[in-house]
Formats: structure tokens, C-alpha cells, sequence
């Protein structure tokens, strides 16, 4: 294999990765995993791997692009300037929708098109969008896609759009690393033309790091070795290095050196005091250095990192740890950031006090940059050296439950008892309770925080006692166990209206257990609204949970999803929960859609972080949805590995997984299994005294499933279950549904008009899935009655609304009863989209750019654009060509209901 960029050198260490590449680039490649991001640091050979899988390809159109710093559109100018060459119809790529359609059409008859992009980080938002966007559309076209990246920081929204494409489904990460002991061999050799020594490729690796460009660099600039002769192990290995190449460099030079090689690259004055020595002497020994091809061309740097630590290395420990000590003093006098200073006092033995403080400003600075790592590095050191520091002790804890919440949690507990101050000891129960919430760990928190709200009686402000009550509340209310104990503060006081509570965490808790109780939607709602606007997820996000919980049950579905929306932006420690949460509400309200991709995002960002608080209901939101669309063997393994301690500690979704197993053991035949959980649930949500109907509606799901079967007194005795607290809860949600569980579970000629009833109130509610269900019971049972004209209308309806919520379960049932009762219906795919959206999809189909449709609407042609994407999420197609199928046909005939003869 032959190095492109190094004519005649070979491409080592390197097979695996090429394979890799050759499986998913070559022509004929599988569809899934068109996008391949290869990933590692400068010199780690990216450019050349990309060389040589590309070398390799035949049959295939390659395109090939840079980015380049400050020219961010270089990549797409260039991609587009050879697609062009090679027949593409494409033009600014600004206009994707306009020229889409055509290269669509062109790539379709090519065998293999590659679009490579190296150095994709320099590349401006706009590009990375563009190319976003074909990767998304072209997932059934012979189109891959290379994207070459390093660490380094590109402009403005590019980092974030990046991690965007590497998450996505259809991208595949190859990440560099370095090079094995063999590999480095294998360039040794070439270097010294024989084998080299054992000893000496071992120095290779150890002062090269195994990256291809600074072992090159080392074996051609700093003298080739004789085969089989190693330069002597250690630290004796640079020091005899720095020897050579020190040998007639004056003294004040390589005093310049250390204090570069100390610093790490600064200005030439504090380079200049550190080694003791003038301004312009330093300048001068900096020209000396860089002659002598120690220094690079520009800047303080060292052209070889091996020579920096030679330098470090010559040194002794104490007479290190003075330079290292001096260096924290001049940065820390020069205003340095902290934690430029606090990489220096990390190599220190002994801290002052100043330092300690310092460590801290400079875990502060890296937390809120987002990089908890770095802080821990600066706060174990500095908590080692004062470990009597409460306040140091619960920074550290905090900072730990960032990484690892268990840990943190216990740190935390730890810290607490160090809290003398009742102020600082009450905001250390603070930062425990928000911990529990994400580290599961809510039992024991509520007897901590209880404890400690007893011993402080009236010692701290009120405000904060309020704050810490109400998130004890909140705390309680996830752990099952703790509900009795806390039934005392928990439970809104006699006369409280929502105009008597102020801190949100308390609005919370009286909107959720309103809610639970099952008696009072109004003011739950009220307090739920009235806590979102009392808190900032940035700061504080453990209300977040309850006040969208009540608002759910109270059907203020756009309020909850509006908030479970801000707090996926802002929370990222928590996203993976929210968007989950987010995919139940879908759900909820009949967007299966929406709610399958919120919940499969939520599961793969938990695998990502197993133990944090996302990794039970990430897979019981994808479990619910699998179930709704009959998708039975991946809802039973979701459930399964959703089946943990964590679950069964969990007030609110112990329930919910009982009655989605309930679902599935139904689903799968297993009748008694799935009565048994029916119940279950019922039972588990009676033992917490949750009476809400809605939370976890396992009456209404056994009755309907019942009377499906003929079991109607069975079916009427769960429906009765269901009835009084759902008249007393009185949401049209909850009303429909316990109509439709009686009316269903009767039999006789009042039937039909129960039915009825009940479809006509749960239509006034977001309850589609419901409302859909409804009307195939109606239709069922109009057919029944040999009514077959109203069967028809009903049957029709419970399609439309099937095919909008994407209830493909619920659409197959009444297809089927259509055909048996020889029911024809003019059923359009395009009935589940809204009037806009038909109109446009219609214009779209017969082949009308989305420009033009702009025009004719007078609209812009991103509101087209996104209006296309919903009637293709809707439709479940990718682009236009099945638009075009499906409009045609539409206009051709009407569409039957599968099977109907």
C-alpha cells in the first residue's frame, strides 16, 4: 500500500481500518452506514488513509473537497466544481431542494459515488448543512460519504452541527489511534534500511506517542540510528539527546528553552523573567534556537515534542518543581486564565493556600465550559491538601456526580456531615437532592434531607428552607417507599389555592400530587404553569419532571411540550431523560411518529451513559411505542432490559412498564400473563395512593382488549374500575375513556350510541390514539348491525386518523374489518396530512420545484421545505419520487382499504 502524500513510503498499521473503508465505499456497499467520520489527532495519518481508500476504489465517481481555515465554503466550491465535471446537475448548493431532484436522478444510474472531505472542521455551518442534507436524502442512493476531522476548533456552530451528523443513524465513527509496535517497526525500517533493534523501536513508540508524523519527523531530523543500536532507555535517552543537540548552544539560550519548555508557549516577557534573563536576550536566544531547528519557525513551540521533555527531564525533581512554582506566580501576576496556572501547580508536591484557591477558580472555569474532567484534575489535588474544606469537599462531590452520579451522591453525603454553618450545610442538602434525582438514589436522600430539615429548624432563611422542603418533596415523590413518610409535607395544605404557594419547587409538588390524587385538574394545572415560570433549568431542573407530569394529565399537552423542549436544550446532563419523556407525551397525544424518534434518540444517548438516571425510561418510552405499532419482540427486550432495581424504586414509571407488559403479553397470546400485570398495575398504583385514572389506564386497556374477545361481563367489571375516578378527574380525556370502556364492555342496543358518545367527547381531547380506537369500535359494531353505510363513515375516520398518528396496528384491524364486511372506502394516503400540507405535497408530486410552489403561495421556500419534510415523515417516503408515485396514483383512482374486494 503506498503513502499518497509520501511517494515510495509505506502506509503502515493501517489494514484494518482500510478494510473497513473498502467494505463501506466500494461499489454494491450496504445502504446502512453512508456516512464514515474518520476521527484523530494532527499527524495521526487521516489524509493518508483517506489517499489510499480512495486510490483503491473502481467504478466509482470521486469527489474530493478540503476545508480550509477561513475560507469555510472551500469543500463545497470544490465538491461541486467536480460533481459538475462528472455530469451532476447540480448549482449553489444554498438551493439543495432546487437541483436535489436531478442529482437524485443522475447518482441513481451511476454505480458507486464517493463525496470525501478532509479537514471537515474548517468547513462554515452552511456547508456542513448542505452536506447534512445528502447524507439524510440520499440514504437509498449509491452515495457515501468520508469526512475527515481533527480536535481542532472550527468557526461558529461548526462543532455542534458535526456531533449532530456523527450521532446521526446512518453515520459510522472510525477513530485513529496509534500506531502499534509493529507498524513503527515497519517505518523504522524503512528509515535505517535494516531491521532495527527491539530496544529502539520501543524508544520510538515511547517518544513518539505512535503518530506517523513526529516519528518521520524524529527519524529524519533528528539523525538516522544504526540498525539494531538503541539509544540508551529512559530518561539517560534524553538527556543524551538533549546533549547533542545542546552541545554549543550558550547557557542563556537553553535557559530560554527550559522557560519555554515550562511555560508551554507565552509571551517573550514571561518567558524572558522565568529564565532570568533580558527581553531582548531572550529574543535573541529564541532566533538561536530556531536556526538550530529546536523551536518552530512561529510561535514557542518545540518542532519535537520529545525535545521538551528531554529538557523537563534533565532537570531534578526540586529544581523542577522551583521553575514549575515561578511559572504559577508570573502567569498568576500576568492575569493568566486559572487554569493556565493550574497545570503548573498540578506538578507540584506541596500547595500553598493561594493555589488551593486557585484549583478551585480553575475547576469553576472548566465546569463551565463543559469539561468536569478537567475540574476533577484540579480539585483532587486541592482537596487532598485541604481536607478539611467543606466547601472544597462538596465542589468536589458536585463536580464527581457530573461523571458519576452514585459516586458523587456518597461523596456528597460525606460532605454534608463536614458542614458546620446551617446556610452551607442546608445548600449541601440542596445539590444531595438534585443528585439523588439523577443518580437514583431517592430513598435515602429523603431521609437525609428529612433529617436535615429537622435539625435545622428555624437556623436559615426561609426562602431556602422553602427551597429545600420543596425539594425534599420531589424527591419523595420518585420513591415509591418515601410516599408515607412524606404524606404530612407533601400534601398541599387545607385551602391552599395556587396563589398561596411561591417557590416552584413547591408548585411542583402540589400540580403532581393534585395530579396523582386524581381530584383537582384545574389547580394542578395552575401550579404546574405557575412553577415553569419560577425556575431555569440551567440552574435548577428538579422540578422539571412534576410540573410536566401534572401538565400531561391535565391535557395542557403544548405547555408540557414546549417545557420538555427548553429542558432538552438546556440540560444536557438530563437530555437523554427528556427526550424520553418528550417521546411518552408524543405518544400520548397520537404522534407515533415523533414520539418513536424522540424515544429511539433518548435509548442511544443512555447506552452512551449506562448507569445515569436516562437508562429506565429511554427503553420503556421505545418499548411503549414498539408496542403501540404491534412491533411485539423489540418491546419485550426493551422491557427486559428496562426490568431493574431502578424500576422498581420509581413511582411513576413502575406502573407504566406494567401496563406496557401487560400490552405485549397480550400481543404475544400469553391472555392470563397480561391480565395478571392488568392488575398489577391497578395494585402498585393503589399501594402508592396514586388515583389518577390516566396515569397508567390499565382498566381501560383490559376492558377494551376483553370485550374484543366477547368477555364482556370481565370487560365491564375493569371498565367499572376506571369509572368513578375518571368522572371525578373530569378531562375530556378521561371521560371519553371511561365511556368508551362501558360502551364497549355492553351489549344490546345501546351499544352503538355509547360508543358514540364516547368517540364524540374524546375528539374535544388530544387523546388521538384513543379517539381512532373509538371509531373503529363504532364501525365494528355499526357492521355488526348491518348498518354498512355508517360502518363505512366510521370505518374511514378511524383510518385518517390511523394514518396521521401512525397507528399501523390499529390500521391493519380496520382495513381487515372494512374487507370482511366488503366495505370499498376512497381512503387517500394523503388524508393524514393538514389541508397545507396536501396542497403542497400535490404541487410537489407532479414535479414543481419547491421555488415555484414558494411563488404560487407567496411563502418563503424554507416554509415549503418544511411543510415537504412533515409529508414525508408522515408518509414514511424519502423523497420525491415516492411523492410522486403516491400523488399519482391519488389522482388517478381512489385508493381501497387493503383487502376490500
Amino acid at each position: 500500500m503506498v503513502d499518497a502524500n509520501r511517494p515510495g513510503r509505506t502506509l503502515a498499521g493501517r489494514d484494518d481500518e482500510l478494510r473497513r473503508l473498502a467494505a463501506r465505499l466500494s461499489p454494491g456497499a450496504p445502504g446502512q452506514g453512508s456516512v464514515i467520520v474518520v476521527r484523530g489527532q494532527s499527524g495521526i495519518g487521516k489524509s493518508s488513509l483517506l489517499d489510499t481508500a480512495l486510490a483503491a476504489l473502481t467504478d466509482t465517481v470521486v469527489c474530493r473537497g478540503a476545508g480550509v481555515p477561513g475560507e469555510g465554503a472551500a469543500a463545497s466550491r470544490e465538491l461541486l466544481a467536480r460533481l459538475r465535471r462528472a455530469g451532476a446537475p447540480v448549482s449553489d448548493p444554498d438551493d439543495f431542494a432546487a437541483w436535489y431532484e436531478g442529482f437524485a436522478a443522475w447518482a441513481g444510474g451511476q454505480p458507486a459515488i464517493v463525496l470525501a472531505v478532509d479537514d471537515v472542521q474548517w468547513c462554515d455551518e452552511p456547508t456542513l448543512r448542505w452536506l447534512s442534507l445528502i447524507a439524510r436524502h440520499a440514504t437509498r442512493l449509491p452515495v457515501r460519504m468520508i469526512l475527515v476531522r481533527s480536535a481542532a476548533d472550527g468557526p461558529d456552530g461548526v462543532a455542534e452541527r458535526l456531533a449532530d451528523l456523527e450521532s446521526w443513524y446512518g453515520t459510522e465513527v472510525l477513530d485513529l489511534g496509534p500506531l502499534p509496535a509493529e507498524a513503527v517497526a515497519s517505518l523504522a525500517r524503512e528509515a535505517v534500511g535494516s531491521e532495527p533493534g527491539e530496544a529502539f523501536v520501543r524508544h520510538c513508540v515511547e517518544q513518539s506517542g505512535g503518530n506517523p508524523l513526529l516519528l518521520r519527523e524524529m527519524l529524519d531530523e533528528l539523525g538516522k540510528v544504526a540498525a539494531g543500536v538503541a539509544p540508551v532507555a529512559g530518561s539517560a535517552a534524553g538527556a543524551a539527546l538533549i546533549h547533542s543537540l545542546f552541545t554549543g548552544i550558550p547557557d542563556y539560550a537553553r535557559s530560554v528553552a527550559t522557560a519555554i519548555a515550562v511555560l508551554g508557549g507565552q509571551d517573550l516577557s514571561l518567558v524572558a523573567r522565568l529564565a532570568k534573563v533580558p527581553a531582548r536576550t531572550a529574543g535573541t536566544a529564541v532566533d538561536l534556537l530556531r536556526s538550530q531547528h529546536i523551536l518552530a519557525q512561529e510561535g514557542f513551540s518545540f518542532r519535537h515534542d520529545p525535545v521538551r521533555e528531554g529538557l523537563l527531564d534533565a532537570l531534578d525533581p526540586a529544581e523542577l518543581g522551583r521553575w514549575r512554582r515561578t511559572a504559577a506566580i508570573l502567569l498568576s501576576d500576568a492575569a493568566g486564565s486559572p487554569e493556565e496556572v493550574a497545570e503548573h501547580l498540578l506538578e507540584l508536591g506541596e500547595l500553598d493556600s493561594w493555589m488551593v484557591d486557585l484549583l478551585r477558580d480553575a475547576a469553576s472555569c472548566a465546569c463551565d465550559r463543559g469539561a468536569p474532567w478537567d475540574a476533577l484534575r484540579y480539585l483532587r489535588p486541592a482537596a487532598a491538601a485541604r481536607p478539611s474544606d467543606a466547601g472544597l469537599a462538596v465542589q468536589l462531590a458536585e463536580t464527581v456526580a457530573l461523571l458519576e452520579p452514585d459516586s458523587g451522591f456518597d461523596l456528597l453525603r460525606r460532605a454534608l456531615e463536614l458542614q458546620q454553618d446551617p446556610s452551607d450545610r442546608a445548600r449541601a442538602a440542596v445539590k444531595l437532592g438534585r443528585a439523588a434525582l439523577v443518580a437514583r438514589r431517592c430513598g435515602t436522600a429523603v431521609t437525609v434531607l428529612d433529617r436535615v430539615l429537622t435539625v435545622l429548624g428555624g437556623e436559615v432563611d426561609q426562602q431556602l428552607r422553602i427551597h429545600l422542603e420543596g425539594l425534599l418533596c420531589l424527591v419523595g415523590i420518585e420513591d415509591r417507599d418515601s410516599l408515607p413518610k412524606l404524606d404530612t409535607r407533601i400534601q398541599p395544605r387545607t385551602g391552599d389555592g395556587p396563589e398561596a404557594v411561591v417557590d416552584a419547587r413547591h408548585l411542583a409538588v402540589c400540580a403532581v400530587v393534585a395530579a396523582l390524587d386524581g381530584t383537582r385538574p384545574r389547580e394542578a394545572a395552575e401550579w404546574a404553569m405557575r412553577a415553569i415560570r419560577g425556575y431555569t433549568p440551567t440552574t435548577d431542573d428538579s422540578a422539571v419532571s412534576s410540573a410536566v407530569l401534572a401538565l400531561l394529565l391535565t391535557d395542557e399537552v403544548d405547555v408540557a411540550r414546549n417545557e420538555l423542549t427548553r429542558a432538552i436544550e438546556l440540560v444536557p446532563a438530563q437530555r437523554s431523560e427528556y427526550l424520553a419523556f418528550r417521546g411518552l407525551l408524543g405518544h400520548w397525544c397520537g404522534d407515533l411518529a415523533t414520539a418513536a424518534a424522540d424515544a429511539g434518540q433518548a435509548y442511544a444517548l443512555s447506552r452512551r451513559a449506562e448507569g445515569r438516571t436516562g437508562g429506565v425510561v429511554p427503553r420503556i418510552a421505545l418499548a411503549t411505542v414498539a408496542a403501540q405499532q404491534g412491533d411485539t419482540s423489540k418491546a419485550m427486550k426493551l422491557l427486559r432490559e428496562a426490568d431493574s432495581p431502578q424500576l422498581w424504586d420509581h413511582t411513576v414509571m413502575r406502573p407504566w412498564f406494567q401496563l406496557v407488559d401487560a400490552r405485549v403479553h397480550w400481543a404475544a397470546g400469553d391472555r392470563e400473563a397480561a391480565l395478571k400485570l392488568f392488575h398489577r398495575c391497578g395494585e402498585s398504583l393503589a399501594d402508592v395512593g396514586i388515583a389518577n385514572p390516566l396515569l397508567a389506564p390499565w382498566w381501560f386497556e383490559g376492558a377494551c382488549l376483553l370485550a374484543g374477545e366477547g368477555e364482556f361481563e370481565a370487560a365491564a367489571e375493569l371498565a367499572a374500575e376506571g369509572a368513578e375516578p375518571a368522572a371525578r378527574w373530569g378531562t375530556p380525556r378521561a371521560v371519553g375513556m371511561s365511556r368508551l370502556a362501558t360502551a364497549v364492555a355492553t351489549r344490546g342496543p345501546d351499544r352503538i350510541a355509547l360508543i358514540e358518545e364516547a368517540a364524540g367527547i374524546l375528539a374535544g381531547s388530544p387523546a388521538r390514539l384513543e379517539e381512532a380506537l373509538a371509531e373503529f369500535h363504532l364501525g365494528h359494531a355499526l357492521v355488526e348491525a348491518g348498518d354498512t353505510a355508517a360502518a363505512r363513515v366510521r370505518l374511514r375516520r378511524c383510518v385518517e386518523l390511523s394514518l396521521r398518528t401512525g397507528d399501523r396496528f390499529l390500521l391493519r384491524r380496520a382495513q381487515r374489518t372494512a374487507a370482511e364486511a366488503g366495505i370499498p372506502s376512497e381512503v387517500s394516503p394523503l388524508d393524514s396530512l393538514s389541508p397545507a400540507e396536501r396542497h403542497i405535497a400535490r404541487l410537489a408530486g407532479r414535479g414543481i420545484s419547491n421555488r415555484v410552489i414558494a411563488e404560487r403561495l407567496f411563502v418563503t421556500v424554507r416554509t415549503i421545505e418544511t411543510h415537504l419534510t412533515s409529508v414525508y415523515r408522515k408518509l414514511r417516503i424519502t423523497g420525491r419520487g415516492e411523492l410522486a408515485v403516491i400523488v399519482g396514483h391519488v389522482d388517478d383512482r381512489p385508493v381501497l382499504l387493503e383487502g376490500a374486494r
